[in-house]
């Protein structure tokens, strides 16, 4: 009788599993196919490891290699981020937005530069280790770029912030935007204006700076700690959601991971290297 009794519960677990799969199954269809219709319109191609994680984009612009990929970020929502290789390895700026987790990078002493754009100074947090080239760099075309991506709505169903964060970090630039574009017409939006900023910015940076043509992986490049913005050299923890790695002190010190848009409160000792976004 006992053996006859679990028949219906094998068969329920066996209809949610099959419901999951097909589930899974679906969406990976749907978003290989919308990346498809994005690569035939940027000249690129489509990576994908399995049916449970996101595919990739391999773009070119400039003759600059670039990626669009969609990343877990702590407990929130899916994030879409365009990266590209960027010529000055040594030059590392990071904009985002003013909020609460800028308001404790302050409190740290991070500083906040301002670059004369009522605006812009407003409502964004820049920090750099050359204040400088800042200036040279955010021109009003590249402001521009940044505000529209900004206030892209992520279209359909979808709900997201209109918010963005965009680093230029070891040779790479990164635009994220903190949900997930899974419509045709916010994607091409969002790399448009991803590789519009791109090229404004290239204006006064390429004279002098030659372009080498090599993308790294955003988690390859990451070699100062975003709090402090000291050398990652020694007693080091990585966030246990993206990986971003801090010192111990500015972990404990700060609360939690300070990448924008993850509010991970827990840290390990190393990182997760395959862990992949689902």
């Amino acid at each position: 009788m006992r053996h006859v009794e679990t028949i219906p519960i094998f068969l329920f677990m066996l209809v949610v599993v099959g419901i999951f799969v097909f589930v899974a199954v679906n969406r990976y269809f749907e978003r290989r196919h919308l990346l498809e219709r994005i690569a035939r319109r940027f000249h690129g191609r489509v990576e994908a490891d399995h049916w449970f994680t996101f595919p990739r984009l391999r773009l070119q612009f400039d003759k600059q290699p670039a990626l669009l990929t969609f990343t877990n970020v702590g407990e929130n929502p899916v994030h879409t981020q365009f990266s590209i290789a960027w010529p000055d390895r040594d030059f590392r700026c990071e904009i985002y937005p003013q909020n609460m987790l800028a308001g404790l990078r302050k409190l740290l002493g991070v500083e906040d530069i301002e670059i004369g754009s009522p605006q812009f100074d407003a409502a964004y947090i820049i920090a750099s280790n050359s204040p400088a080239a800042v200036h040279e760099l955010l021109t009003p075309a590249v402001q521009a770029c940044i505000l529209r991506l900004a206030a892209l709505e992520p279209g359909g169903f979808s709900f997201g912030q209109r918010d963005i964060q965009v680093k230029w970090i070891g040779g790479l630039l990164t635009v994220t935007k903190p949900c997930h574009l899974s419509t045709y017409g916010s994607l091409e939006q969002f790399i448009s204006l991803s590789a519009e900023l791109f090229l404004s910015a290239s204006v006064p940076s390429s004279a002098g700076i030659e372009f080498v043509g090599e993308l790294r992986e955003p988690d390859q490049v990451e070699s100062q700690c975003q709090v402090c913005g000291e050398p990652l050299a020694a007693d080091l923890v990585y966030c246990a959601s993206c990986q971003t790695p801090h010192h111990r002190e500015c972990w404990e010190y700060f609360g939690g991971c300070s990448t924008y848009a993850c509010g991970q409160k827990r840290c390990v000792e190393r990182p997760n290297r395959r862990r992949k976004a689902s």
